[in-house]
């Protein structure tokens, strides 16, 4: 089985150069890729196993994700591993997600963080899950996770890739609406959470908004 895991990222914290290490040090993992998605300053990774793609100017995680399926097209991978550029984790928390390649056949897998505390207010994650029931019946409990196991012949049933926020609504849609099965996994990590400030529910309001865009584009797209 060839595993490919992917990484888009802009501006990444001094935690992403650790989550590089310890992802290029699996055996199993064969390919990573990481997406520069236009960083104020340069990422430079010197990793055997990376290929790093760059963006001359920021266009959005979906557009990352986007750039990095592309190549990936040429690389007959069995299995595609997503992963956020600012995970806070354990190696031996991340390879037990990443070790779900092998384990749960052709599904979709998503990570979901286990003991966070609760922050912000809940609308977008409830949208979110709303959105993905309301075109596939299936209720998606963690469905903005970015933390995902897709098998590669996936990739080709997505009919469309948002730029930004939308991405993993619509391309979770996408794959159940073709007959992907969908399991939530477990996985001990951390990140950046919004909270109540005014930056943080300014960001809130675009996704919400690129979310919206999916819910009312999706109807004539599928």
């Amino acid at each position: 089985m060839k595993v490919a895991v992917v990484i888009p990222t802009y501006n990444p914290p001094i935690s992403f150069y650790e989550l590089i290490e310890m992802v290029g040090s699996f055996s199993f993992v064969d390919r990573l890729i990481v997406v520069d998605d236009g960083s104020k300053e340069k990422v430079n990774i010197s990793n055997e196993k990376c290929i790093l793609l760059r963006h001359g100017k920021n266009k959005g995680k979906g557009a990352a994700l986007k750039t990095a399926f592309d190549y990936l097209k040429n690389e007959k991978c069995d299995k595609v591993v997503l992963l956020d550029s600012d995970l806070k984790v354990d190696k031996k928390s991340v390879e037990k997600f990443l070790k779900n390649v092998f384990l749960n056949g052709n599904k979709i897998v998503i990570g979901y963080p286990i003991n966070v505390k609760k922050r912000g207010f809940g609308v977008v994650k409830a949208f979110a899950k709303f959105v993905v029931k309301f075109y596939t019946g299936r209720t998606v409990e963690y469905s903005l996770s970015g933390q995902r196991i897709i098998p590669f012949s996936a990739i080709d049933e997505i009919k469309y890739i948002p730029k930004r926020y939308g991405v993993e609504v619509s391309t979770l849609i996408d794959f159940l609406k073709k007959g992907y099965e969908m399991v939530e996994v477990p996985f001990d990590f951390t990140h950046d959470e919004k909270g109540k400030s005014v930056r943080d529910l300014l960001h809130k309001l675009h996704q919400l908004k690129d979310i919206f865009i999916v819910f009312i584009t999706k109807w004539w797209r599928l």
